[in-house]
């Protein structure tokens, strides 16, 4: 049998970078952490990075939407996400987020910011 981490990790590693849909939204799929209490996937929606908790359902879109709407999902992202339009920038808020941070949350994942 399978633990819980194991699952989720494996899960993570097969989404990471795409586009899913998280609750009631679109965004990308970037990183997977732990608070001590629970484990997280990390959405990005251009803007901020949020800690969903994997109680939830993320529902992949990539395989299963059409090809070019898919495709659309990464151009715009392209022309409006943060990350893809202003690494320095970026980087900058990235490293404040970081240590803004509470210090029991961890990463287990690395981040992706590739498009998938």
């Amino acid at each position: 049998m399978t633990d819980n981490l194991t699952i989720l990790k494996n899960e993570y590693e097969t989404l990471k970078g795409q586009f899913i849909i998280n609750n009631d939204k679109i965004e990308r799929l970037v990183g997977f952490g732990d608070d001590g209490e629970d484990y997280y996937f990390l959405t990005f929606n251009g803007r901020h990075i949020t800690w969903n908790s994997c109680v939830i359902r993320i529902i992949p879109l990539r395989g299963f939407i059409k090809k070019d709407d898919y495709n659309n999902f990464k151009r715009l992202a392209k022309l409006n996400h943060f990350d893809q339009i202003d690494k320095k920038g970026f980087m900058k808020f990235f490293n404040s987020y970081i240590n803004d941070l509470p210090e029991d949350h961890i990463f287990i994942s690395k981040f992706c910011w590739d498009l998938n």
